[in-house]
Parts: C-alpha cells; sequence; structure tokens
C-alpha cells in the first residue's frame, strides 16, 4: 500500500475559547486533488497554516510522504496561501527570480512554470500590467518553482470574476494531471466539486463528512420513474435492492439511489418483468445539498 503524501493525525489549534481545529484527521493520497471545504470561519486556512508549519499545533501531528516534516520534506511542497505580494515594477520573470532566491531553487524552471499558467507570452511585462486572475496565475507559478510534487492552495479563485474563476479551475486540473497532488481549501461548492477529486467538509473546526466525489455524488443520486401500473412499479423496485428509499413525488416514484445503476441496465431490468417505463430520468445531488446536509446532520 503506497504512503500518503499527507497524513493528518488529530490535529487541534485553539485561539483561547475558540476551537479553530477539533481533533482534526486526513489522508491525502498521491495524484489526489484534495478539497477542504468548509465557510469561512470553519478552519480550513488554521489547517493549512498548521501542515505548512505556519502555525503551531497545541496537540496532534503530520507527516508528509511518510516522513515528519523536515525543510527537506517542505521543499518537496509549493503553496500559495494567501494574497500574492510582488513587486509591481519588476517583470514576472524577474519577480520569479526572487522567489527562486528565496526558495534556493535554480531559475531553470521558470519559464516552464509560466508556461504552465499560461503566462509565457506576458513574462517580460511588469506585474502592475496584470489583470487579477492573471496575477493569481503568477502566484500559482511562483508556487510551482522548485517542482513540488504536492501543491497547496487557499481560495485560489477568491476575487475572481467568472472568467478569471474557469480560468484557475482549469489550470489546477491541468497540474493535477500532471502528477502533482493538490490539496484546495474553498468555500465555493460548485468549483471543488468541478475541480477536486476528493472532498472534507469542515465546520468550525470539526470534521463533518469526507469521501472521493464521484462516490459523494453517485450515493446522494435517485432516479425518477413512472409507469401506466405504478404501484407494481413500486413493488419492483422496492425488490432490486439498488434503493434505499422510494417515494411519490407529482405522479412519479423519486427512488433514492443505495447502490449504483446504469438507468439503461435499470430500464432493461424492469421491462425483462413486463413493465414499461413511461418516465426514466437520474437526479444527482450537487456537493452544494450534500454540503448542507452534513450541516443540518451536525447541528440537528
Amino acid at each position: 500500500m503506497s504512503v500518503p503524501v499527507l497524513e493528518i493525525k488529530n490535529l487541534s489549534k485553539s485561539y483561547g475559547r475558540i476551537h479553530a481545529l477539533d481533533n482534526f484527521s486526513l489522508k491525502v493520497n498521491n495524484g489526489e486533488i484534495c478539497g477542504i471545504l468548509g465557510p469561512n470561519g470553519s478552519g480550513k486556512t488554521t489547517t493549512l497554516g498548521l501542515i505548512l508549519d505556519v502555525l503551531k499545533p497545541d496537540s496532534g501531528s503530520y507527516s508528509w510522504f511518510g516522513e515528519r516534516p523536515t525543510h527537506l520534506t517542505r521543499r518537496r511542497v509549493g503553496a500559495l496561501l494567501e494574497e500574492p505580494m510582488f513587486y509591481p515594477y519588476l517583470s514576472a520573470v524577474n519577480n520569479l527570480r526572487i522567489v527562486a532566491d528565496i526558495k534556493g531553487v535554480s531559475y531553470n524552471g521558470i519559464d516552464t512554470a509560466l508556461e504552465t499558467v499560461g503566462l509565457g507570452s506576458r513574462k517580460t511585462s511588469k506585474y502592475k500590467t496584470y489583470s487579477l486572475g492573471m496575477r493569481q496565475r503568477l502566484a500559482i507559478a511562483a508556487a510551482l518553482l522548485g517542482e513540488p510534487e504536492a501543491l497547496i492552495l487557499d481560495e485560489p479563485t477568491n476575487g475572481l470574476d467568472p472568467k478569471g474563476i474557469a480560468d484557475i479551475r482549469d489550470l489546477i486540473i491541468d497540474i493535477g494531471k500532471q502528477g502533482v497532488t493538490v490539496l484546495l481549501a474553498s468555500h465555493l461548492l460548485d468549483e471543488v466539486q468541478k475541480i477536486c477529486t476528493h472532498v472534507v467538509i469542515l465546520q468550525k473546526g470539526k470534521k463533518l463528512n469526507e469521501g472521493n466525489v464521484k462516490e459523494v455524488l453517485s450515493a446522494s443520486a435517485a432516479f425518477e420513474l413512472a409507469a401506466a401500473d405504478m404501484p407494481a412499479l413500486r413493488k419492483l423496485l422496492e425488490g432490486t435492492g439498488y434503493f434505499s428509499e422510494i417515494k411519490e413525488e407529482n405522479g412519479k416514484w423519486v427512488c433514492v439511489v443505495e447502490q449504483d445503476i446504469d438507468p439503461g441496465r435499470l430500464n432493461r431490468l424492469i421491462a425483462e418483468q413486463g413493465i414499461y417505463l413511461t418516465h426514466l430520468s437520474r437526479r444527482k445531488k450537487s456537493l452544494e445539498k450534500y454540503f448542507l446536509d452534513s450541516l443540518n446532520a451536525q447541528n440537528g
């Protein structure tokens, strides 16, 4: 079994009476894009600060690449934690040379990093001429210097317009496809759903839920079905073992999925029993609904 890129064990951090993080545990495996999802004040930024050794935990531990954190393991991790700060009258290249000097890495990767984030054609332009989205791209390029194996991003689309959000989203997906493991903190549910392979939900420093995004949404799916003989259809559906709940809505059976099944296969299964559907559609619960249900379960 492969060693997790990041393993967090029972991390806690308080500020006086405020529990910013409460006994939090998480594993992030190689190649995952993991989203820490929660409202402002849920403990996302505190978590990132702790695993980057910017903050000290009250209790608990974490490891990078199966090792206790040292300056060597941290050099394998790139990070964008706060609003990017660059010199406005310097070009992208010269700003990244300063970052490379601070990191103690070669200048050789600067052009590659700029190409990766789509700024190759503007590498000699002064930072002050960049749009907000371009500035965020440059900050990600800075985090990529030194070819890190893992990348940590705190609210990377914050403040961007819809096009900027889409551009950064596509960039993160492309970085993940290159084999870089990404840990992303965000309060934007739609973006986490579109970007991440895995999600963990935080509320007031506590972990409420976690899982593979596709499995989470698949488990939250439901089918709408109708046929001429609705009672017979319900009896058949109850016997399949695929559904955890069957209820009537607007003249249709809404069946909450217990065990995933392809719609075509479900249709054939029903037809083989002599019942022909007049309606079949699949609903998927959004990550937003899953998130709100997790919060309601906690508060309830």
